[in-house]
């Protein structure tokens, strides 16, 4: 049976993060990108977890403060596909609630 798999990669950089005021120095704007990126792991962890598995294995990991990782792996394809699309939409959410972009 064929295995289908997705790998996707979050991150964030402060100095691409127009939500945080200049006058900032840099250490303290990686903190800030460094406690959002945590928010959303923890968001994005909470619900997969509390979430129906759809047929799939979901894993999500943060990577030393710096980025996080969600893989998708399922041997359905429609399934896959359903999942994949929730996880971007969950993701979607997430980023919008966080930086308050319409």
């Amino acid at each position: 049976m064929e295995s289908y798999k997705a790998n996707f990669c979050i991150f964030f950089h402060y100095k691409h993060n127009y939500n945080i005021h200049s006058e900032n120095n840099s250490s303290e704007n990686q903190n800030i990108s460094k406690k959002i990126l945590n928010a959303v792991y923890v968001a994005l962890k909470g619900d997969l977890f509390s979430s129906p598995g759809f047929d799939t294995n979901v894993n999500i990991s943060m990577m030393g403060n710096s980025y996080i990782v969600i893989s998708i792996t399922s041997n359905d394809p429609s399934k896959f596909r359903a999942s994949a699309l929730s996880i971007l939409r969950l993701i979607d959410l997430v980023c919008r609630t966080v930086f308050n972009v319409c």
